[in-house]
């Protein structure tokens, strides 16, 4: 085969040159000399000559030539469109990606921007309701503290100090989170009570389902109707068994305490006390009472008769202590 390529080379080369050739000029006989050596050379010869008489002029090689580089050009302007088309559809879905991040990045800003604020703080022996915007009520018990802040996708409250019912409006986009230093409570439209006490939290379902979490350690736990959890500080949460109708009735002016220890009920009284009440010991005992907060003042006098326990007043504050 690389011989029948020379060959059609050599023919082409003598084709060419023979076009401008004098009939006396040397180049004929070296040609003639050529052309008498080979039949092959005269068939490759003959055959070149028959394809070059196929084209009419030399105008219609240089259309051939011409078309030939059309061709490439347009071969060439298509994979440039292609590529082009290619960059822009990668263009533009960056520029989509980059405004889909930003809008994203603007939406969450415009969730996260309060439409309603509230701070409450009641005093000793005070016990406040409050309704909210969406119908949500919110009663303080006594010495408590809330900030509650709502946003476009959750409603908060941050229970700094003290005890509160929440009879919560369902809002399936707003879910109702309160928090303490040391549980989160999650609900979407339920009543139920919170009493953030100093070793614990007590959680307290009166219709509804919430989901009570410990911060910082795992696990979750569900309450539905009637019952009560305990979330001590760094101990997994507690089902107890109580009824969670008990620990509503401060709204009435009624305090349970249901095998309470000296520091609850110390911390408890409190509330309802001018002067600060302290525990201090390692008492093992339960107390089980009810009793009106207006009475508090006489249970605590009574409460060493009741309990291995004794009362006293130092520096300005009442000290129940383990015997």
């Amino acid at each position: 085969m690389r011989t029948n390529a020379k060959l059609r080379k050599a023919a082409a080369r003598w084709f060419i040159r023979m076009q401008d050739a004098e009939p006396d000029a040397p180049e004929r006989t070296q040609f003639e000399a050529w052309l008498m050596q080979s039949h092959t050379h005269q068939q490759e010869y003959a055959s070149f000559s028959k394809s070059w008489d196929g084209i009419d002029s030399l105008s219609e090689l240089k259309a051939m030539a011409q078309a030939r580089q059309v061709s490439n050009f347009i071969n060439k302007e298509k994979r440039t469109k292609k590529i082009k088309k290619m960059a822009a559809v990668l263009g533009t879905s960056l520029v989509l990606l980059v405004a889909g991040l930003m809008g994203h990045q603007q939406y969450k800003g415009w969730q996260a921007l309060p439409t309603m604020q509230l701070a409450s703080q009641t005093s000793t022996s005070q016990i406040v309701t409050k309704t909210l915007e969406d119908g949500t009520q919110v009663t303080l018990n006594a010495s408590s503290k809330v900030e509650i802040t709502y946003y476009r996708n959750q409603r908060h409250v941050q229970l700094n100090q003290g005890e509160a019912i929440f009879d919560v409006t369902k809002d399936a986009d707003r879910p109702f989170v309160v928090e303490t230093d040391t549980t989160k409570i999650t609900v979407l439209g339920t009543r139920f009570a919170v009493n953030k006490l100093n070793n614990f939290v007590r959680v307290s379902v009166d219709h509804g389902q919430v989901k009570v979490e410990s911060n910082g350690l795992a696990g979750e736990l569900l309450l539905g109707n009637g019952q009560v959890a305990e979330a001590p500080r760094h101990a997994p949460i507690q089902l107890k068994n109580t009824s969670a109708a008990d620990y509503f009735r401060f709204i009435d002016g009624v305090i349970v305490f249901n095998q309470a220890d000296i520091y609850e009920i110390a911390e408890t009284l409190s509330r309802y006390h001018g002067v600060k009440l302290r525990a201090q010991g390692a008492s093992h005992e339960k107390i089980s009472a009810v009793l009106e907060s207006k009475d508090s003042e006489v249970f605590l006098n009574t409460l060493p008769e009741i309990a291995n326990v004794k009362v006293f007043n130092m520096e300005n504050q009442r000290v129940i202590q383990a015997r």
